[in-house]
């Protein structure tokens, strides 16, 4: 649990002071026309409309008989064939009183006729001379087993609004209304950068002071989580040059994480670099636990953008410096860096809010809003009572590191700063994750 003692805190920006610099800061996300099949998973730059109505003309929804309903209203009749109208194919002529035309599912109606019978309920007779006959065996309601023309959508209506995601019905309508290429916001193409001497590659035996990259890969999987193009730069080592040089090749991008080298130890060079390179550092720190060493810049990297392949963003880069300790990059990418990145994708920040009723109660929070991994539950199996609501089992606090802990979460306690103690049974809200 977090500790009261944290003498630092009164400089520092609150949660909120944060999110509203990130909110208030200018994002142009970057359009780009697309074929339909690469859009899938992007947001939407334009309103798709309809190019006409749908359906195009009155249709049957059945295999049978296109009858006019005051015809066979005393029903059984017997009435003549004079025609056979397949799906795809335009009646030759219209249907005159006393006649029917066999018609098949999807096809078009024929004028003069108002409603089919299904073929189950008519029986073949055989014909008269050239004319095919069928005694219709049930009466019918005028409209029945028919789709008007434009019950599905009126030509020039919007089917698609501008900002929603293309996903697989989505697809479907656009290839419906012939739009084979669609105007989308484009990916932002983000860099991930590790910084660390005791940062070693995934695939490598640690030594005793060693441990193995774990936040490059959980970043990379977060932010393709939001919508973005990730390349991850790898580790570089707490060298000043190299860090700097390495900043710089991040700064081609349309943003840059970089995770660690934030706090103020004698190896943390990131901020200098940042600095040195152009950067505007608008946050610095932040009243969150995890996650205090929070930095936000725009800027910088001047000249490099052409270096990343169709890098047509006229906008400066935004920075994101996040903590070392993976739980603090986690919290600081999700609550943070996002209301920024959902933004360039085309989206709006929505925080996924949910209710529920603590399992135990919990000691007073310190100074710094906490985010504190938990199992949110919803009621239910043999033994749930109707009206139960859903639980929080905190999970143990073991410190910013604990990615395994963080593994068995499914939402994060928000604690307000200084907040007293919550009993158990106490109403929380939860951040999913």
């Amino acid at each position: 649990m977090p500790t009261p003692a944290d003498p630092d805190v009164s400089a520092l920006l609150s949660v909120r002071q944060a999110i509203d610099i990130l909110d208030a800061e200018p994002v142009v996300p970057r359009i780009v026309r697309l074929p339909l099949g690469r859009c899938r998973g992007l947001r939407l730059a334009q309103d798709v409309v309809s190019d006409r109505d749908y359906p195009p003309f009155d249709k049957s929804l059945m295999d049978g008989y296109a009858v006019r309903a005051k015809d066979i209203a005393a029903a059984p009749v017997d009435l003549p064939v004079v025609g056979v109208i397949p799906a795809g194919h335009w009646p030759e002529h219209p249907l005159e009183p006393g006649e029917t035309m066999a018609i098949m599912t999807g096809a078009p109606m024929p004028a003069g006729s108002d409603a089919t019978v299904p073929v189950e309920q008519t029986q073949e007779l055989g014909a008269e001379g050239d004319v095919g006959r069928v005694r219709i065996l049930t009466s019918v309601a005028a409209g029945y087993a028919v789709a008007r023309q434009a019950s599905d959508m009126a030509a020039g209506r919007i089917v698609l609004a501008r900002g929603s995601i293309v996903d697989a019905p989505a697809i479907a309508v656009a290839a419906s209304v012939g739009a084979a290429e669609l105007e989308v916001y484009a990916r932002p193409r983000v860099a991930i950068l590790g910084t660390g001497d005791e940062i070693i590659p995934i695939d490598q035996a640690p030594t005793q002071s060693q441990i193995r990259n774990s936040n490059n890969p959980m970043l990379v999987a977060l932010l393709e989580r939001l919508g973005c193009d990730v390349t991850d730069l790898g580790i570089v080592a707490d060298d000043e040059e190299r860090i700097r040089a390495s900043v710089q090749q991040g700064l081609g991008f349309d943003a840059l994480f970089v995770t660690g080298g934030m706090s103020m130890g004698q190896f943390d060079f990131v901020p200098k670099a940042l600095v040195e390179l152009g950067v505007t550092l608008k946050i610095t720190k932040v009243r969150v636990k995890p996650g205090k060493p929070f930095v936000f810049g725009v800027g910088g990297g001047e000249g490099l953008r052409a270096s990343v392949p169709d890098a047509s963003v006229p906008s400066s880069p935004f920075v994101f410096g996040l903590p070392g300790n993976p739980l603090s990059a986690f919290v600081c990418t999700l609550r943070l860096a996002s209301r920024v990145i959902v933004r360039m994708s085309g989206g709006m920040p929505q925080d996924r809010w949910l209710t529920g009723r603590l399992d135990v109660g919990l000691p007073a929070n310190g100074p710094r809003e906490f985010y504190q991994p938990v199992m949110y539950r919803q009621p239910g199996g043999l033994t749930s009572r109707q009206n139960e609501l859903p639980s929080i089992e905190p999970l143990a606090w073991k410190g910013s590191a604990d990615v395994f802990t963080l593994a068995r979460a499914n939402a994060l306690l928000v604690r307000s700063e200084n907040e007293p103690t919550l009993p158990k049974g106490t109403m929380v809200r939860v951040l999913e994750i």
